[in-house]
């Protein structure tokens, strides 16, 4: 073959390549903007002058839609799609109340829709715990009057002995009182002293030396040998270092809200915290409030301010109870003191002394 004819076959494989990428290159898309049309204008002439030709496919899209576009429309918010069911069960109906009780009040003011919601109750209340036995014919119930208490406290623990349908028996206890090691402190016996079937033991906190007015949380173990039932219960011992004197005043603000002042006595400089539940005289649920603040040792007036329309909301004219309060100084544990009952009423205000304008942060 002459040399020639050799020096075809580069070129023959040459452009078997081209043709080859040519046929397998990425489809290119165009959008409809003019700017896009002329550069892919440009790139065909370029193309064209090339020796080989280039097929090139292209694919048109439709613009995104512009702002004022009908097509374009902002999405629900979640609380929006919930708000549009028709039928909603309890989980949704509250998530909606919620969020619009969140808007409507100031964030240190809730809303308290019945008693047994009130969160002070709610964190104070004791823990009744039940035990039965292996073959679960005999059970034990056990529990303390309350879940924090100070240095000078006396804890109070009771315990019944049931069968299997539930029916209080006569039984026998002991117990022991743990520390926060959960080593033992002390032997406890606990006596039906009303005959009632419920068994009790009083530990007078002051003059038990082995706590020594150390904060923590302590164990009671509670034991029914006859039947091989045990159970345990535990409370605080805090030291929260603020109290109340027990004086208040109250007035409506400028804004047309409740403001009740409490004063509180602290005894050593720290972050405090406090929060009261309000009442209507005749024991009807209002709403919430909290305080949390630095004080220094001495006295001081703790504003605790009720939102006009929340007391609308109600739709409860005055007096007003501050029901209950709990005040606690901020450290890890929380520092609580037990729960406070202050009964203080205030001036029997109108309902249309107050605001009924929402909250606007």
């Amino acid at each position: 073959m002459s040399s020639k004819y050799w020096l075809l076959v580069p070129g023959t494989l040459v452009l078997g390549l081209v043709l080859a990428y040519a046929n397998n290159s990425p489809t290119l898309v165009i959008s409809s903007d003019g700017a896009n049309e002329k550069n892919v204008r440009e790139s065909l002439v370029v193309s064209q002058q090339h020796s080989v030709k280039t097929e090139v496919k292209a694919t048109k899209v439709k613009p995104a839609p512009q702002a004022n576009s009908p097509l374009l429309t902002s999405p629900l918010s979640p609380i929006e799609r919930i708000r549009q069911i028709s039928d909603k069960n309890g989980l949704q109906q509250a998530l909606v109340n919620e969020h619009d009780n969140f808007k409507r009040y100031p964030p240190q003011n809730n809303r308290i829709e019945e008693a047994k919601k009130d969160p002070i109750s709610q964190r104070y209340a004791v823990d009744e715990r039940s035990t039965q036995n292996e073959e679960k014919t005999f059970g034990i119930t056990i529990w303390s009057d309350e879940k924090f208490y100070l240095a000078n406290s006396t804890v109070k623990v009771f315990a019944f002995l049931q069968d299997a349908n539930g029916q209080k028996m006569d039984g026998a206890f002991s117990a022991q009182l743990l520390n926060t090691q959960h080593q033992k402190i002390m032997d406890l016996n606990l006596q039906d002293e009303d005959n009632d079937q419920v068994y009790q033991a009083s530990i007078e906190l002051i003059s038990v030396k082995e706590m020594n007015g150390q904060t923590g949380i302590y164990k009671i173990v509670v034991e029914n040998s006859q039947h091989q039932i045990k159970d345990a219960l535990t409370f605080t011992l805090s030291k929260p270092d603020i109290s109340l004197t027990g004086n208040y005043h109250d007035n409506i603000t400028g804004d047309g809200n409740l403001l009740i002042e409490a004063e509180v006595e602290v005894t050593s400089q720290n972050r405090f915290y406090v929060q009261a539940s309000l009442y209507s005289a005749t024991n009807v649920p209002i709403g919430i409030t909290e305080f949390a603040g630095d004080l220094t040792p001495g006295k001081h007036w703790v504003p605790l301010t009720y939102a006009g329309l929340m007391i609308q909301d109600a739709q409860e004219t005055g007096p007003y109870v501050l029901e209950q309060v709990s005040v606690a100084k901020v450290t890890m544990p929380m520092q609580r003191a037990p729960l406070l009952k202050p009964d203080y009423q205030t001036e029997s205000y109108a309902l249309d002394e107050f605001s009924n304008s929402p909250y606007e942060p």
